[in-house]
């Protein structure tokens, strides 16, 4: 039962104002006597405790219980059905971050195993009619909703396995409340390890609609970690600098060793010596040439999984890029200076349609535009691909659009002549980046499996090619046009949407335990790879049975956030914020019967009343 105005309950201080008015009434009886005369005779004190006692009679108690009914119907009660067949709902939300795999202590298993049989204890003493298990990974998601408590729950349990670094425990409360929307008595009950260094904070001002219970799994745990790994090369052709963190998340301190593998050769092997609750930077300078790097700590703790990195090398993706142009010099030397690109040129009569990754026509189209990226720059009267007309002056400040903002902010182009400008009539799907007088300068689309800039200037014309925004302007055009490298690393349990070749119809994804999945490639040419296993991850873009890139990937467990195992507070149990829920068709008011027997008892004492009151006038 729930009262919906429990204010109304100050109604209950009417019964000792009856009380009072009832021992009043009883002190000031007036009695007809025929003298008083004998009465001064009789002892004070015992007088006096007369007046002060009170007479439990059937009025009284009948006064007492019509207030205390009024009292009750003023809070408007409703009758939930607890207990009596009515229907609960509950929402189990299960920490699944990597922490959840580290050992709890008597349970004979992981922390995950433990919320695991707390879960189904749970399911099992709370007789609910359904129930929804849901995940609180680094993404929140529901796996099974509106289930009961059968073998159907208990296989969905047994299928939840540590995703990744990071709980999104808001977003997993989200998702249980709205599963228990106009559901009647719902609750959610949280399991987990509360390894979690903001999560008090986080939920602190998070407004609840359904009643949380917060249970802990685990207990404390000492943990060390790497939980940072990266590399920056020195210089475009020099020796790489690599840099790494180590943590001790415990009360002791720890000796340790950390060994650097490049290509799975080992290249050092250095004692550290982690004070407690200390961290240790450490740095190494490795020749060029190396692809991948592998760090790990001497382990023997709670959670191996972190204490391994795994880094890519490969800061740039390689381009393949074709320059046909009558003029190529200054051009050709702007591309080479570009990391990654290697060049080849041509002249527009040797131009063949060729598996470039990137194709530059100056001066120059062909008849069809080629697969892969494409710079087409002053393109001809005559070509059929565009609808372009002869060059014209035009004056005016150049104008960068919203659209060209990450192409074009901080390149200088003020002092920049662009010289007479070819008229070219965009497609309808293009964008434009710059502009000058309301004409395009240049533009870009996607076009099948092609992506398309625009240059409508002749650059033998201006002086662009003299200024230093030329070569920022060719490398960022460079970059626009091609996908970028892989990530070097990213952390277990992230879902990356990555760009691909234009080309590419779909990515194989080959995970660290030998495993290969095939990614389809989205029509904005992206991929979602989701990253669970810690190790290294392969990815090939594929475009039918060519390859066109390989690239790898660290995916690593260690963070700041994830790998320190000792719980923090998590938030107290929060209460049904209001009893009465919109499209909760379960409860059922009470106060008109509460209402209909006060009535009732007052009819009952008029009766007894009148009775009394007849009977005395018969007997007189």
């Amino acid at each position: 039962m729930s009262l919906l105005a429990p204010l109304g309950l100050l109604a209950l201080l009417t019964l000792p104002v009856i009380v009072i008015l009832h021992m009043l009434r009883e002190r000031r009886r007036r009695v007809i006597v025929p003298s008083l005369l004998l009465w001064q005779l009789l002892p004070q004190s015992h007088a006096a405790r007369q007046r002060r006692r009170l007479s439990i009679t059937l009025l009284l108690l009948l006064h007492l219980l019509v207030a205390a009914l009024l009292a009750l119907a003023l809070a408007r009660p409703q009758w939930d059905g607890i207990g009596f067949g009515g229907q609960r709902h509950l929402a189990l939300v299960i920490d699944t971050s990597l922490s959840m795999a580290a050992p709890a202590p008597g349970a004979g298993g992981s922390r995950l195993d433990a919320a695991r049989i707390r879960a189904r204890s749970l399911l099992a003493a709370s007789g609910a009619s359904s129930a929804t298990l849901i995940a609180a990974g680094p993404q929140a998601q529901v796996i099974d909703g509106d289930a009961g408590n059968g073998a159907r729950l208990v296989a969905a349990l047994a299928r939840l396995q540590p995703a990744g670094v990071g709980s999104d425990v808001a977003g997993a409360l989200t998702l249980a409340e709205a599963s228990l929307r106009g559901r009647p008595n719902p609750q959610i009950i949280v399991l987990t390890d509360a390894a979690l260094p903001a999560l008090a904070g986080e939920l602190a001002t998070r407004a609840a609609t359904v009643p949380i219970r917060w249970e802990t799994v685990g207990g404390e745990l000492d943990n060390r970690a790497i939980v940072a790994f990266a590399a920056r090369p020195r210089s475009g052709t020099g020796p790489v600098q690599v840099y790494a963190r180590v943590a001790n998340y415990g009360g002791g301190a720890l000796r340790t060793v950390v060994r650097l593998y490049g290509d799975d050769a080992l290249l050092d092997a250095r004692p550290v010596m982690l004070r407690p609750d200390g961290e240790v930077e450490l740095t190494w300078t490795v020749p060029r040439g190396i692809g991948f790097l592998h760090a790990e700590v001497d382990g023997d703790d709670p959670l191996p999984a972190d204490d391994r990195a795994d880094l890519s090398l490969a800061a740039h993706r390689p381009v393949r890029a074709l320059l046909v142009s009558e003029q190529p010099a200054a051009l050709e030397r702007a591309l080479r200076a570009v990391p990654g690109v290697e060049l080849t040129v041509a002249a527009p009569s040797e131009y063949r349609d060729n598996p470039a990754d990137l194709t530059i026509f100056d001066g120059f189209l062909p008849a069809a535009w080629p697969s892969g990226g494409v710079l087409a720059i002053h393109p001809p009267r005559d070509a059929t691909l565009l609808a372009a007309g002869p060059p014209a002056p035009i004056s005016g400040e150049v104008a960068i659009t919203p659209a060209g903002a990450d192409l074009l902010e901080g390149i200088s182009l003020g002092a920049v002549e662009f010289g007479p400008a070819t008229s070219v009539t965009p497609p309808a799907e293009a964008v434009t980046l710059l502009s000058r007088a309301g004409q395009p300068l240049i533009f870009r689309w996607r076009f099948a499996d092609s992506v398309i800039a625009v240059w409508a200037f002749d650059l033998s014309q201006g002086n662009l090619t003299t200024r230093l925004a030329f070569p920022l302007l060719v490398a960022r055009t460079v970059r626009d046009l091609t996908p970028p490298a892989a990530p070097a690393s990213t952390l277990a349990g992230t879902t990356l949407s990555l760009p691909v070749d234009p080309r590419a119809t779909v990515v194989e994804v080959t995970a660290p335990d030998g495993t290969t999945t095939p990614v389809d490639v989205g029509p904005e040419g992206r991929a979602q790879v989701t990253f669970n296993q810690i190790g290294r991850y392969t990815l090939v873009e594929l475009a039918g049975d060519r390859q066109l890139y390989s690239a790898r990937v660290g995916v690593n467990a260690g963070a700041a956030s994830e790998s320190d195992l000792r719980p923090r507070p998590v938030p107290g149990p929060v209460a049904a914020p209001s009893p009465r829920r919109e499209g909760d068709e379960a409860a059922q008011p009470l106060w008109p019967w509460l209402v209909a027997v006060a009535l009732l008892v007052i009819l009952g004492e008029w009766v007894y009343v009148h009775a009394r009151r007849s009977r005395a006038f018969a007997e007189s």
